[in-house]
């Protein structure tokens, strides 16, 4: 069975923007590009999964979220690196869909399409619900610096979320994820 990298985008891939509805918009974060070459070198599928509310909010519509994503695979690209999947939930919190994070949809759609064992999967990213949705299907959690990572830590405690690891950077937290998978974190 394959194991997954679930990828946050807005925070964690690329620079946090309320609301990112612009290609021009996208700035793709420091030391990710070193992160996703770890860990696709390594065998992880990568999948980015993202909240999107702004569609069902009528912020913007679902072809400028896909023009948001070209730009950042056009980023990507020259690197070698590729996402797997790019999965998206349109929904606000208060419509309660299975596809919203912290919520499986989009990883049990990622498991099915990629015969992916989840238990072996991380979520990295820069929200708690991140880590929620790790645990939600039973894999590990590691919370990033960027974005809102920051202020993250101060809601660990309250909302009793705690992630495997917290790091720096992408490229930190895939340094953790692959010595964890290999057994060398002990």
């Amino acid at each position: 069975m394959n194991k997954a990298i679930f990828l946050d985008r807005d925070g964690t891939v690329i620079e946090e923007k309320k609301y990112l509805s612009e290609p021009k918009q996208v700035k793709i974060l420091p030391h990710v590009i070193r992160g996703m070459n770890l860990l696709k070198n390594n065998g992880f599928k990568l999948i980015l999964t993202t909240n999107q509310s702004g569609i069902n909010r009528k912020y913007f519509t679902r072809a400028k979220l896909e023009k948001v994503h070209i730009k950042i695979k056009k980023l990507l690209l020259p690197h070698g690196i590729k996402f797997d999947a790019v999965y998206f939930c349109p929904h606000r919190p208060d419509e309660k869909c299975g596809c919203r994070k912290p919520e499986t949809g989009m990883a049990e759609k990622a498991r099915a399409r990629f015969g992916l064992n989840l238990k072996k999967s991380y979520s990295i990213g820069d929200k708690l619900t991140d880590i929620k949705l790790a645990h939600n299907f039973s894999g590990k959690g590691v919370l990033v610096l960027t974005g809102y990572g920051k202020n993250e830590i101060i809601n660990i405690k309250t909302l009793k979320i705690v992630p495997e690891h917290i790091a720096k950077n992408l490229y930190e937290s895939a340094k953790w994820i692959i010595a964890d998978y290999t057994g060398n974190n002990n």
